[in-house]
């Protein structure tokens, strides 16, 4: 069945007609819940993030102007028919995360919960998982719907979705693998994601109350997952500042940090704690400052700790040094005998 089919569900609920948008006067075609929580549900992880929040290398947020929030919607893409009919939202608190859930009884409830929602956004930075590519885009577009003012374009979002896999090797595609690969738990009684909008449609069919529960369990683990993982996040650019941690050095390479930073946090070790993908990126950042002798001795403890590409910058900033053409000759014709033939294409040109 398509979704086209499924609508005609919204002719014939359990409580009569639904109209397409909410009559005037006082009525109500939406639901508020507020729910206060020390603890994920599910993975019993204390939600307590640490204040400010470390967001990427450079740049930190305070935890009072972090908005975690998930949509559940009547399907996927851009089509008329596909509009969210619950949003959760939380922020966290002196009592904790309080979490905002709005469910449109009715069809006609999307305006509400649209209307309600920006509100409680206006101004804060929002956190979601893959919300670039489509909560937040379907959230502007129906306002768009109903002319409803935000400023939304404006924030500040950090994308869950896109950091975790610049800096976790796990990759997640989705968020049941974040949750499974980062915080070491899995859901066994939820609601699978590419179900709850049928569970949706057959509730405003049928009223049955267990599928409404369903829906908003399944969404209040959605947006309380984002907050654990905001704090993994957070504690691996912490430990990317400080060099605690060698995985750690492929967030400070990333281009969210500046060329200064990366090269503070590198100076900070002696050469001889540093691996050979360091001792490069430090030859890079000197040779860009036109630092030719340290970045041909950087290239050439690069190449010594293991990392064969160096060898062929060493030459090359060794060429560039006033009565070094002979040594960079030499170290050209030393790859030549030892490198494989991606590096021996590369060292040729120099080896006469």
């Amino acid at each position: 069945m398509n979704l086209k089919d499924r609508l005609k569900a919204y002719q014939k609920t359990g409580t009569g007609k639904a109209t397409a948008r909410p009559p005037s006067g006082t009525e109500r075609h939406h639901t508020l819940l507020t729910t206060v929580y020390k603890e994920h549900p599910v993975s019993r992880e204390e939600l307590k993030l640490p204040d400010p929040v470390t967001r990427d290398f450079a740049q930190n947020v305070a935890v009072s102007e972090l908005l975690f929030f998930d949509l559940e919607t009547t399907g996927l893409g851009s089509a008329e028919q596909v509009y969210p009919f619950l949003i959760g939202a939380a922020r966290q608190n002196e009592s904790g995360t309080e979490l905002n859930t709005w469910f449109a009884d009715t069809p006609a409830g999307e305006e509400e919960i649209l209307a309600q929602f920006v509100q409680m956004a206006s101004g804060r930075v929002l956190v979601s998982f893959n919300g670039k590519s489509f909560d937040l885009p379907l959230v502007l577009r129906r306002c768009e719907k109903y002319g409803i003012s935000h400023n939304l374009t404006q924030a500040l979002h950090i994308d869950l979705f896109h950091t975790i896999r610049r800096i976790f090797p796990e990759k997640p595609a989705r968020l049941s693998d974040a949750e499974t690969r980062l915080l070491q738990f899995t859901r066994n009684d939820d609601i699978s994601g590419a179900a709850v909008a049928q569970a949706y449609f057959e509730y405003l069919r049928f009223g049955k109350s267990e599928l409404r529960t369903a829906i908003l369990r399944h969404n209040e683990s959605d947006v309380l997952s984002l907050v654990s993982l905001l704090g993994k996040v957070s504690a691996a650019f912490d430990a990317a500042r400080s060099g605690n941690k060698s995985w750690a050095y492929k967030i400070h390479r990333d281009k969210s940090a500046s060329t200064s930073q990366k090269k503070q946090l590198l100076e900070e070790k002696p050469w001889h704690e540093l691996d050979g993908r360091d001792l490069h990126a430090l030859g890079v950042i000197y040779r860009r400052e036109k630092n030719l002798h340290r970045a041909s001795r950087a290239f050439a403890a690069a190449y010594r700790r293991g990392y064969p590409q160096a060898i062929v910058d060493a030459v090359r900033c060794l060429r560039k040094l006033p009565g070094r053409t002979k040594s960079a000759r030499a170290l050209a014709r030393y790859g030549l005998a030892r490198e494989d033939e991606r590096i021996q294409t590369k060292l040729l040109p120099f080896g006469n």
